[in-house]
């Protein structure tokens, strides 16, 4: 059962929706597996760094979180040309640096 959340974002976009109908439409058939590969991988991966710790410890989950965000910053420098990257990219390196003297 949807909880009170999703019932106000159905109701709050849904006149959204509506107006933009067939951009809506022409959108999700262009981008259909993406937007449904989104949608199961990022939950996923939420639950997988739940469990993480249940199967190995804490102190190898965090740093592996803390590479993938080092990844998700690189990647949206270098493939999305997302803005300010040398700040993106600076604070990257840095937490790499806090992370080799971690485990080093």
């Amino acid at each position: 059962m949807p909880g009170p959340n999703y019932l106000g974002r159905a109701t709050l976009l849904t006149p959204v929706a509506l107006r933009w109908r067939e951009e809506i439409r022409a959108t999700w058939s262009a981008h259909r597996l993406k937007a449904l590969g989104a949608a199961v991988l990022g939950p996923l991966s939420y639950i997988l760094v739940l469990t993480a710790p249940v199967v190995s410890p804490v102190s190898y989950v965090a740093p592996t979180r803390a590479i993938g965000i080092l990844i998700d910053a690189v990647m949206g420098a270098r493939l999305l040309a997302e803005g300010d990257a040398g700040s993106r990219l600076t604070t990257a390196a840095i937490v790499l640096g806090v992370l080799v003297l971690a485990l080093g």
